[in-house]
């Protein structure tokens, strides 16, 4: 049966590392509208402790009203159950994978009568966004990421001066010459429906695929996972030693001297280790999830370099 009324849907994309889980849970935390959020890989939401009401490993109901569920090859059925549930949800978002394109979820909103595309944003880091736009490794999934969006935040523009936030627009612009560029600041409140309503998507679908998603065949992920923990400096000298194939990796894990267990972000050769606010972690083991060019070394290989960052008293 034909709701009313179409759901506005908005899809988030963006490379590895953008800030888009930042950003969602800004939004979520701000939020006055209910909403649905679907999330491509789970283990790339970190959804903080006081926004969560309850958890099923695939669901979380939100305090607020709101829920999200991960999503992986099964997005059509997911998004139908979410469709077929009766919960009068006001608008749904997608959080499109880091190494996907989110034209092509978006256009699954076209296609589908009971739902409406409001627009498709596009999370780009000021501080690399110009140097993965040339890169030969990924700088088609880069590209591609910005052909059909209909707005580009830059986000961590804290961390750039205005020589690389203009560096950063020219970069996306040798792309797409007619996509608005807004600067997305620790200090901006996100206003999805703001941004929704100025910039509706003019695109068409051309053909929604039945899985959206398998462009990940593209890229390789590799999971590391360990009962023990890690030594601080032992930690540093791994990552250094990692490849640059690895282009993401984080998770959860413990570090010697440390009381709670902290996340693990790493992208590029940037990383850091922060008190971890939403999960519910073991506290005495290491889960890591990486993703990597297909020339990624071996899982052998990079295990190698990680267990040797192990405190020594876990290391067998």
């Amino acid at each position: 049966m034909r709701r009313a009324a179409p759901i506005p849907v908005t899809v988030i994309g963006g490379f590895l590392g953008a800030g888009k889980t930042t950003f969602l849970n800004r939004l979520l935390a701000t939020a006055t509208a209910r909403y649905a959020v679907l999330v491509n890989d789970f283990g790339e939401i970190n959804v903080d402790a006081a926004l969560i009401e309850r958890h099923d490993g695939t669901t979380l109901s939100l305090s607020n009203g709101c829920v999200c569920c991960s999503i992986g090859s099964g997005f059509l059925e997911t998004l139908g159950r979410l469709l077929d549930g009766g919960e009068g949800f006001e608008r749904i978002i997608i959080e499109a994978s880091g190494v996907g394109d989110p034209w092509r979820i978006a256009e699954i909103a076209l296609v589908e009568p009971d739902l409406r595309l409001d627009g498709v944003i596009v999370l780009a880091d000021a501080t690399r966004i110009t140097e993965l736009i040339h890169d030969r490794r990924v700088g088609d999934t880069v590209r591609g990421q910005f052909a059909k969006c209909d707005v580009v935040l830059l986000s961590k523009s804290d961390l750039a001066d205005e020589a690389a936030l203009q560096a950063a627009r020219s970069a996306i612009r040798t792309v797409r010459p007619d996509v608005p560029i807004d600067v997305l600041s620790r200090d901006t409140r996100p206003d999805l429906l703001l941004i929704a309503r100025s910039r509706r998507s003019r695109f068409r679908a051309e053909g929604a695929e039945q899985n959206p998603l398998d462009h990940e065949q593209n890229f390789r992920r590799w999971t590391y996972r360990r009962d023990g923990v890690f030594d601080r400096t032992r930690l540093a000298a791994a990552i250094e030693a990692l490849p640059p194939q690895l282009l993401r990796l984080k998770g959860a894990c413990r570090v010697s001297g440390e009381v709670a267990p902290l996340v693990f972000q790493m992208v590029s050769s940037d990383w850091s280790l922060l008190p971890a606010t939403g999960e519910d972690l073991d506290p005495a083991s290491i889960a890591l999830v990486g993703i990597g060019t297909p020339d990624l070394p071996s899982d052998a290989d990079l295990e190698a370099i990680l267990d040797g960052a192990l405190a020594r008293s876990f290391v067998s």
